[in-house]
């Protein structure tokens, strides 16, 4: 086996584009061995491993900076401080990876509930979290403050759909578009509490959708109706606000005036007989 390769040759074997390795050697991060009589640069086989190493290194995102330094200590220390922080950013791919499948899922689940169907049924539902604020007369739709309320609520509402509650009180009188709160809701749980969170218990609703056309919502009223309709004929009384969930905006050939899907939880229990 020879002794001395090419830059060319190094740029092969190790998958580095030539003027990358150009690049190394002009700020001498990794230089070749000799020049010969002909005037090419050649790398030694001995360099083979320092050059498989910087390439790894380079491949998990060590600056070039940093990169110097750690070749120039005396021990290990800095290298395995650079795996051990890798080794921690896998970890939080990993978790967000996890996160998007499973909003994938729900996100898909939910779709498939409410668009294309009418049906109102009676439903076990696990319990869900909400971040969400009073409606109120000022920024009450202010969902920024809501997420910045938790440093890493980002993330978790990435997973989350855009709610607003009724009132029982309201929705016996017929009040479907007088709001309670407004906010964030997720089958997965916050990443902490804030004055913003809370849990919506698990348990049994009436659970609808509706499609709205209309700037005005009309088409909930109708909706709102045929649910409270079904309870009544079911036997059943409610026991806390009606969570009305965004599922899905569609253009629908006018981006201005898009048409909205949305599923509508209202939890109840048997009427007492007595």
């Amino acid at each position: 086996m020879k002794e001395f390769y090419t830059v060319g040759e190094v740029a092969k074997i190790f998958n580095i584009p030539a003027p990358t390795l150009r690049y190394y050697d002009d700020i001498e991060l990794i230089s070749p061995w000799k020049t010969g009589e002909n005037g090419y640069r050649y790398y030694s086989k001995a360099q083979f491993e320092i050059i498989a190493m910087i390439s790894f290194m380079r491949s998990i995102g060590t600056p070039i900076k940093r990169l110097k330094e750690i070749l120039n200590e005396e021990g290990a220390e800095g290298i395995l401080a650079e795996l051990k922080r890798y080794d921690a950013e896998i970890d939080e791919r990993i978790a967000d990876l996890k996160r998007l499948k499973t909003k994938v899922r729900l996100f898909g689940d939910n779709i498939t509930k409410t668009c294309g169907t009418e049906d109102i049924t009676v439903e076990e539902l696990p319990a869900m979290y909400l971040m969400c604020k009073p409606f109120g007369d000022e920024d009450e739709l202010d969902i920024d403050e809501i997420i910045k309320a938790t440093a890493s609520a980002e993330k978790w509402a990435d997973t989350a759909g855009i709610i607003s509650t009724i009132t029982p009180e309201n929705l016996a009188a017929g009040n479907f578009h007088t709001y309670e709160k407004y906010g964030y809701i997720s089958e997965l749980r916050w990443p902490e509490k804030n004055r913003y969170t809370s849990v919506l218990p698990g348990g049994k609703y009436v659970c609808g959708s509706m499609k709205i056309r209309t700037v005005e919502h009309f088409e909930a009223d109708a909706a709102y109706r045929a649910m409270m309709d079904f309870i009544e004929a079911e036997g059943l009384k409610i026991t806390g606000p009606a969570i009305e969930r965004n599922i899905l905006d569609l253009y629908s050939g006018d981006r201005y005036s898009p048409t909205m899907y949305f599923r509508i939880y209202i939890p109840v229990e048997e009427r007492s007989l007595h």
